[in-house]
């Protein structure tokens, strides 16, 4: 768990020695979108805790962040285990923040800050390091590197971190041997060590060529009215790059949004909630503007993937990917919010109940770009989500229930339900909604007979249409119960 040699027998980074040093890459599987091989700068390999200076390197369009790491700069601490974001084993710090390597490409460290296992030690081994060898964490070695990296991004943040804490953090990485009881001790014990140091943030200005990393909303928008049939916009690449791995769409035909200040940030806007379309599932679920406007989109944003999955997921991908298990829609109905897109030719707002002609459909056209979504205040609104999936975390929703309330003298004055994963695109229930306004137990009762009705589920390798039809009335009544005693 050393530091690795990050140079050739010359001494020279880009040097390499012998036969793997002279292999090739091999080219794209289809043309890059953009003739010229792009520049990225970021500081790489523990750059953040020994200052080294921030370097410029030429990578493929269709570089991932993990190949740069392992395969040009011969850091391979780094794994590839499902290539899906799904094991954590490639994971790395990108500003201080735990990500996939698998699921960022290269020119996406375009201006950042990467920590890698390999420039942990500085000098001597990181408290983390010392504890999982003396607590017994380590044992095939595979997924210690991403699990020490997670861990650094845990203990950072939450020196001291509780039991809790710990095993939020790590809920994004997988071990198949050594089993999570040392790794969790290992990880606590370092919490507590005297050596821990606040990380230091370096700014280092963004080299990207523009054309497919631009830095304006107008950039992009010029980008997909010229080649709106051969480019696909990037944020997060939580969804896009899976597709990418298993084939169904070429790396080397992306352009990145995370560039994009327009649509970044949450903020109040004229009594209303604006969320960027590039806000992240840890941001929103952060946000105290988004918990008090749309208190059931914190709550789903909580328990999307892992914590790598939620420091790269977006909002917007969410959205234009229009899944009907997609764990933000839900919430987003319920809140009334409408989504904002934009072309050269114009902006538009479409209500969120209008978003989704049918499964795996959106009304963008192939030049359009979410923006964000407006989502009104309501003084008093309170909300909750509840999904039930094959496991606990890192799982597609087999049925999922958002509700919002507003009570006035104890009784329910306004009310919204929707439910995803149970019908073609995400259901908002209007009778189960006219059920609840009656308040009580009979109410309850009824409303649950209405959810029954209004849900049209299917059979399919997760889960039977009829276990998704009462689930459906079983986490409403429990959502109703969460709500009213909170």
């Amino acid at each position: 768990m050393g530091p690795l040699r990050r140079q050739g027998s010359r001494g020279d980074p880009d040097h390499r020695g012998g036969a793997r040093g002279d292999r090739r890459h091999p080219p794209c599987g289809r043309s890059a979108p953009f003739p010229d091989p792009g520049h990225s700068r970021a500081g790489v390999g523990g750059a953040a805790r020994r200052e080294r200076p921030a370097f410029r390197r030429k990578v493929r369009t269709d570089q991932r962040l993990l190949d740069v790491l392992r395969e040009d700069l011969r850091l391979t601490g780094a794994k590839e285990g499902c290539g899906k974001g799904e094991c954590g084993a490639c994971t790395v710090l990108v500003d201080g923040q735990a990500v996939d390597a698998c699921l960022m490409m290269a020119y996406q460290a375009d201006g950042a800050v990467v920590e890698t296992i390999e420039g942990l030690a500085d000098g001597a081994l990181h408290p983390l390091q010392e504890s999982f060898i003396e607590m017994g964490g380590v044992q095939c070695g595979i997924c210690i590197p991403g699990m020490i990296l997670a861990a650094k991004a845990i203990v950072d943040e939450h020196p001291g971190a509780t039991a809790d804490q710990v095993r939020a953090g790590l809920a994004g990485n997988l071990c198949r041997c050594t089993g999570y009881t040392k790794i969790f001790s290992a990880v606590a014990q370092a919490a507590m060590s005297p050596r821990l140091t606040k990380p230091r943030r370096f700014l280092v200005a963004p080299a990207a060529p523009r054309y497919f990393r631009p830095r304006s909303l107008e950039e992009a928008l010029e980008i997909l009215a010229a080649r709106a049939e051969e480019v696909r916009p990037l944020a997060g690449g939580t969804d896009i790059l899976v597709k990418a791995k298993d084939g169904m769409e070429s790396r080397a035909a992306l352009f990145d949004l995370t560039a994009v200040p327009e649509i970044r940030g949450i903020q109040e806007q004229d009594g209303q909630v604006w969320i960027g379309a590039a806000a992240t599932h840890t941001e929103m679920m952060r946000s105290p503007l988004v918990a008090s406007a749309a208190p059931a989109l914190p709550a789903a944003c909580a328990v999307i993937g892992g914590p790598q999955i939620r420091n790269r997921g977006t909002l917007g991908g969410n959205l234009a990917n229009a899944s009907p298990a997609a764990d933000t829609v839900p919430p987003l109905f319920v809140a009334d919010a409408i989504v904002e897109v934009a072309s050269v030719s114009g902006r538009r707002d479409v209500p969120i109940t209008e978003f989704f002609p049918g499964p795996r459909q959106s009304v963008l056209a192939r030049d359009e770009l979410i923006l964000g979504v407006r989502v009104p205040r309501r003084a008093g609104v309170r909300g909750t989500f509840l999904r039930l999936g094959q496991r606990q975390a890192q799982a597609i929703s087999k049925v999922s229930v958002a509700l919002a309330i507003i009570f006035h003298d104890g009784r329910p004055d306004w009310v919204r339900v929707a439910l995803g994963a149970v019908a073609p695109t995400v259901v908002r229930a209007r009778e189960t909604e006219k059920a609840l306004m009656a308040g009580g137990w009979d109410a309850l009762q009824r409303a649950k007979d209405a959810v029954r009705a209004e849900v049209r589920p299917i059979d399919d390798l997760r889960s039977t249409a009829e276990y998704r039809r009462e689930m459906a009335a079983v986490l409403l009544e429990r959502a109703v119960r969460r709500v009213a005693e909170a």
